[in-house]
């Protein structure tokens, strides 16, 4: 595995966009070594994508938790998805779950009852290690998204309290058809790695605007390729729009100066993921 990730690394920088690309697309899907790879659950989920797009909830979730002793597993997709289990990626996906936890916990602390908005939420698991979910220290935190599924989940772990699922697309927010307002906390985990530029910028000003004064954004980016990179477009059929901190900032562009009380970039502890925070005047 340690030598396929090199490699596939090595190739990908090589190669222009449409070279990489065909070779995924021709060499990679009809070699041997795919149905080998395909054993892992994680890596056959992200290729198949049951649920019809990348990157679904129930996919993250198997970074989330080990599944590595699931019933009929055989050995060599056992050990796949250990490896990719514990690779740098997979790390900061659930450093960003304990982060989005944090943060709302910080939330309820500066402000009483908050009103809070989590846009394309998947299944909202960061929201079960919220300390201020559990003790019902927000006002109302909105998990909005487009698959149903992923609502239903959240709706079976939080039958009462302060989360309310909203089923809607991000299109429909780009349109003008769904709106909040007032909000104290507005975030994004996994949505803006599949954003074009233009349209990362538009839903950055849309969501900067539901908030209150005082309110805070957070969204954030995968930054520019990980070194799981080629093994994901490989193998996965996982394609991420990735970032730096000059693309990170160009996301305000279409925010007015004046109304950004605090614009903060940073990363992860394992450098992957990069976070941009928006203090509304």
């Amino acid at each position: 595995m340690e030598s396929l990730h090199r490699g596939l690394r090595t190739l990908r920088r090589k190669w222009d966009r449409e070279e990489w690309r065909r070779f995924c697309l021709e060499a990679v899907r009809t070699h041997p070594l795919r149905e080998v790879i395909h054993q892992c659950p994680f890596t056959r989920h992200a290729f198949e994508r049951p649920r019809g797009y990348a990157g679904d909830a129930e996919l993250i979730d198997y970074l989330y938790n080990d599944h590595a002793h699931v019933d009929g597993l055989e050995y060599q997709g056992r050990e796949i998805y250990r490896y990719m289990h514990d690779q740098p990626s997979a790390r900061s996906v659930r450093e960003r779950r304990e982060l989005l936890a944090a943060e709302l916990d910080a939330t309820a602390e500066r402000v009483h009852l908050p009103r809070i908005l989590s846009v394309a939420c998947g299944h909202l698991r960061e929201a079960e290690l919220s300390t201020a979910v559990r003790d019902h220290r927000l006002g109302e935190l909105i998990a909005f998204d487009q698959d149903p599924l992923c609502l239903a989940e959240i709706a079976r772990v939080f039958p009462t309290g302060p989360v309310r699922t909203v089923c809607g697309s991000v299109r429909s927010m780009l349109l003008g058809k769904t709106s909040f307002r007032d909000m104290d906390f507005v975030y994004s985990a996994g949505l803006y790695d599949y954003l074009a530029e233009g349209t990362a910028a538009r839903l950055t000003r849309l969501l900067f605007h539901m908030l209150r004064s005082g309110g805070k954004l957070l969204v954030a980016n995968f930054a520019v390729f990980p070194p799981e990179t080629g093994y994901m477009e490989a193998f996965m059929d996982w394609w991420l729009v990735y970032r730096d901190e000059s693309q990170m900032r160009a996301l305000t562009a279409e925010i007015d100066p004046s109304e950004l009380a605090e614009v903060k970039l940073f990363r992860d502890s394992v450098d992957n993921v990069i976070y941009l925070s928006l203090t509304r005047r």
